[in-house]
C-alpha cells in the first residue's frame, strides 16, 4: 500500500494517507471507482477497464494500484494482473514498523535504515522526521542524524523549509535543513509551495518566505497553499487569489475556493458551484459539496503538487463522481464512494468475502505471494 503518513497540520491533509482515498493518483493512471459495493477501475474517458470486484481497492500509484483481496494486500496491474504487493517504489524508501519500532525499507523490502524509532513519516525532500524517547529530529536517506531530536512534533520538509514544534504552548515554528529556527509563534502554517508559507501569527494570516521573512503581509482572516501560481485568501467572510508578490488577482466574492491545478479551480458563491479560470470567471458549473480539484500526487512523493485531468467531487447527499477539465462528468455521481481500508483490520467474515468469486487458479496463485 502507499505511505503511511502522521497527520498534524492542516497542511498534512494535502498528503497521501494510509488508503490514498483523498485524491486521484499521478497523472492518467487508473481511477479507482464503486459500484454496488464493489471496487474497481476506471481510464480517464470514464470507461471500465478493471470491472469493480473487490471488497476495497486504492487509486494506482507508479503504474500499479493495490486491491484486498483472498484476506491479502495485493497489487494489480492496468490489466488487471495480480503481483505480491509493492513495499516500495523504485528507489524511495518506505517506512516499515517491525515489533515495536519504526526503519525503512527499500522495493525489495530489505530494511536500509534500522527500526530503532518509536515513530516516523515518509522522506520528504530527503529527509523524514523521526521520534526517539519523546523528542523528534530528522535523518537524511542514509539513515543519519542530521537534526537532532529536540521538537514535541515535527513534519515534513518542503522546498528546504518544515514545520516543527518546540513544545505544546508556544506555537508552531518553522526551520532550515540544519534545524534552525528562523520563524516562530505561528498558530497555523499550511501546505508550503512556490516559495511562499501560509501561516497565521496571532489573529491574522499572511505568507512568510523561505528565509522565514513576511513575504504577503499578515492581512487576511484565512489563507491557503499556493499552487498553480495563485493562493485563496480570506477576507472577511469571501475569498479570492493572490499572486506570489501578494497582489490582488480575483476580488474576494467567493464562499469556497479550492487550489488552481490545470488552469481550473473549484469555486463557489451562495448555491452555485463549479470551476473557475484564472480570471475568476465560471468555465463551467457542477453541483458539489466538495471537490479537491485537478492536483495529483507528484513523481517524487505522494503529496498533491502536481495537474491532472480528473478531479473528484461529492455531492452533498454524499454521492461520489469523476469531472474532467471539460466539465464531463466522466463517472457518476452515484452512492459508492471509495472509502479507506478499516483502520482496525479486517474481520474473519471480511477475509472470506474478499475471496468470493475468486477462481480456484487465481486463490492459488495470491497464496503464494510474499507475506508483506
Amino acid at each position: 500500500m502507499r505511505r503511511t503518513v502522521r497527520l498534524g497540520l492542516s497542511s498534512l491533509l494535502l498528503a497521501v494517507s494510509v488508503s490514498g482515498v483523498c485524491c486521484a493518483g499521478s497523472r492518467n493512471e487508473p481511477l479507482v471507482v464503486v459500484r454496488n459495493g464493489k471496487y474497481g477501475y476506471i481510464d480517464h474517458e470514464g470507461k471500465v477497464i478493471i470491472r469493480p470486484q473487490f471488497i476495497w481497492a486504492e487509486d494506482f500509484w507508479h503504474g500499479l494500484g493495490t486491491v484486498y483481496v483472498c484476506g491479502r494486500y495485493v497489487s494489480i496491474d492496468s490489466l488487471g494482473a495480480l503481483f505480491p504487493l509493492r513495499i516500495a517504489v523504485e528507489g524511495h524508501l518506505e517506512p516499515k514498523k517491525k515489533g515495536e519500532r519504526f526503519g525503512f525499507v527499500d522495493a525489495s523490502g530489505q530494511f536500509r535504515i534500522a527500526p530503532t524509532f518509536e515513530e516516523v513519516l515518509p522522506f520528504s525532500d530527503g529527509f523524514a522526521a523521526v521520534r526517539s524517547g519523546q523528542k523528534w529530529g530528522f535523518i537524511d536517506t542514509s539513515g543519519h542524524v542530521v537534526i537532532q531530536p529536540r521538537f514535541t512534533a515535527a513534519f515534513y520538509f518542503r522546498e528546504g523549509v518544515a514545520t516543527a514544534e518546540l513544545d505544546s504552548e508556544s506555537g508552531f515554528v518553522l526551520i532550515d535543513t540544519s534545524g534552525r529556527v528562523i520563524a516562530d509563534q505561528l498558530q497555523y502554517v499550511d501546505f508550503i509551495a512556490n516559495g511562499r508559507v501560509p501561516a497565521q501569527h496571532g489573529e491574522k494570516s499572511g505568507y512568510l518566505d523561505l528565509a522565514g521573512k513576511v513575504a504577503i503581509p499578515f492581512v487576511y482572516d484565512g489563507v491557503a497553499a499556493f499552487s498553480g501560481g495563485l493562493a485563496a485568501v480570506k477576507k472577511g467572510e469571501k475569498w479570492g487569489y493572490v499572486n506570489r508578490d501578494g497582489d490582488a488577482v480575483i476580488s474576494p466574492k467567493f464562499d469556497h475556493a479550492g487550489q488552481f491545478a490545470s488552469g481550473l479551480a473549484p469555486a463557489r458563491i451562495g448555491p452555485y458551484s463549479g470551476f473557475i479560470d484564472k480570471s475568476g470567471e465560471f468555465v463551467f458549473s457542477l453541483a458539489f459539496d466538495q471537490a479537491p480539484g485537478f492536483l495529483a500526487g507528484d513523481e517524487e512523493s505522494d503529496l498533491l503538487i502536481a495537474p491532472t485531468d480528473v478531479s473528484r467531487f461529492w455531492t452533498a447527499d454524499r454521492r461520489f463522481g469523476y469531472v474532467n477539465t471539460t466539465g464531463r462528468v466522466i463517472w457518476g455521481p452515484i452512492d459508492g464512494s471509495p472509502d479507506h481500508a478499516p483502520l482496525s483490520g479486517w474481520s474473519a467474515e471480511d477475509k472470506k468475502r474478499s475471496c468470493e468469486g475468486v477462481p480456484e487458479s487465481t486463490r492459488s496463485i495470491i497464496a503464494g505471494f510474499p507475506d508483506r
